[in-house]
């Protein structure tokens, strides 16, 4: 039997994801099947022993019957007759175990339904969860290179800057000596007037 809700769309993201059951799964899985089985495996050997009982008490009676009727002279049909109306008790009693034991299975199929709903449902949030982490990893490499670009324009800035502040501080020391040599130069005049 395959199983129909080994896959299943996300209608959310429009995705396929195959479900893979874990090795935990399996295991427990097997467990309660092999427990299932040995239940069943006990019931049915009792129910043959029981079954099997039947019979022989069915033919130690149609024996001691027979044996009777043989005894008292009754014809051959009553005997047939007898051996008929318990075949008939017997093929009851196996209709009703028959009866009992489509319900009991019907009691299993809904059971067994009810489970494979809850374990459908349970892949699914774990299908929708997997897929939530799958959506933040992809943003927390989009943070992360953004973070890179940042870190490396910073890293330009500050490049930037300390050439700027070099280049400042250059033209104002050009500028100091600049008035410096003009003022020297103006005192010179002053003196030379």
């Amino acid at each position: 039997m395959v199983d129909k809700m080994s896959s299943y769309s996300n209608s959310t993201t429009g995705r396929r994801r195959l479900i893979t059951k874990t090795d935990a799964e399996e295991k427990a899985l097997d467990k309660i099947s092999r427990e299932a089985e040995a239940r069943m495996r006990v019931k049915r050997e009792t129910r043959e022993q029981a079954r099997q009982h039947r019979y022989s008490l069915l033919e130690k009676r149609v024996e001691v019957r027979t044996a009777f009727v043989m005894l008292q002279g009754i014809p051959c049909q009553v005997v047939l007759v007898v051996f008929q109306e318990e075949a008939e008790v017997y093929r009851q009693d196996a209709a009703d175990k028959v009866v009992e034991l489509e319900d009991r299975f019907q009691q299993a199929m809904f059971l067994y339904s009810q489970l494979d709903n809850e374990k459908s449902a349970l892949l699914y949030e774990v299908d929708l969860l997997k897929d939530d982490i799958e959506e933040k990893e992809v943003l927390l490499q989009q943070s992360n290179r953004e973070c890179r670009d940042l870190t490396s324009e910073v890293k330009l800035l500050k490049r930037t800057i300390e050439a700027m502040t070099a280049t400042q501080n250059y033209l104002k020391a050009e500028i100091a000596q600049r008035d410096h040599l003009i003022h020297v130069s103006l005192s010179a005049q002053f003196l030379s007037l």
